[in-house]
C-alpha cells in the first residue's frame, strides 16, 4: 500500500528544486521546478504570458490536489490559512526566478537585488511555518474549488 502521509520539503530543497537542481523524489520539488520553468518562459517571451498563466492555474490545481488527498485532519480549533500551497509554491517560483534575473542582470549591490532576494527569504519563511503548522495539524488549508 502507499504511503499517503504527506510531506514537505524544506525551503531550502524546494529552492534548489525551482533552479533545477537536486529535485529528487519529492512530488513538490518537481512541482516546484515545474513552476520554475513557467516563470522562466514568462520573462524570455512576451506573446504566451496568458497560456503561460493558464498552466500555471493548471499547476497550481495540480499541486492543490495532490496536497489535499495527504493532508492530516486539522484540529478543530485549527486557524485558516488564506492561501493554498499551489499558490505559494507559484509565489516563491516568481519570486526567486526574478531575484535570480535580477542578481545576472544588474549590479549584485543595487537595493533592487537585496529587496528582491529578502522578499524570497520572506516567502520562504511562511512556506515553513505553513508546512510545519499544517503537519502539527494547527493550521488548514482552503478548501479545493472556486479559487478566484
Amino acid at each position: 500500500m502507499t504511503d499517503m502521509r504527506l510531506s514537505f520539503p524544506s525551503g531550502e530543497e524546494l529552492l534548489s528544486a525551482i533552479r533545477g537542481h537536486h529535485i529528487g523524489d519529492q512530488p513538490l520539488c518537481g512541482f516546484a521546478r515545474e513552476f520554475g520553468i513557467l516563470h522562466e518562459q514568462r520573462l524570455e517571451t512576451s506573446d504566451i504570458h496568458a497560456e503561460i498563466a493558464r498552466c500555471r492555474d493548471e499547476l497550481a490545481v495540480e499541486v492543490d490536489t495532490w496536497v489535499a488527498a495527504r493532508l492530516p485532519v486539522p484540529h478543530p480549533n485549527a486557524s485558516l490559512h488564506t492561501e493554498t500551497v499551489g499558490r505559494l509554491l507559484d509565489r516563491i517560483a516568481e519570486a526567486q526566478v526574478h531575484a535570480y534575473r535580477l542578481l545576472m542582470t544588474i549590479s549584485p549591490d543595487d537595493p533592487k537585488v537585496h529587496a528582491a532576494w529578502y522578499r524570497l527569504a520572506e516567502l520562504v519563511d511562511g512556506y515553513t511555518d505553513l508546512t510545519r503548522e499544517v503537519i502539527q495539524r494547527a493550521r488548514r488549508l482552503p478548501a479545493l474549488g472556486d479559487r478566484r
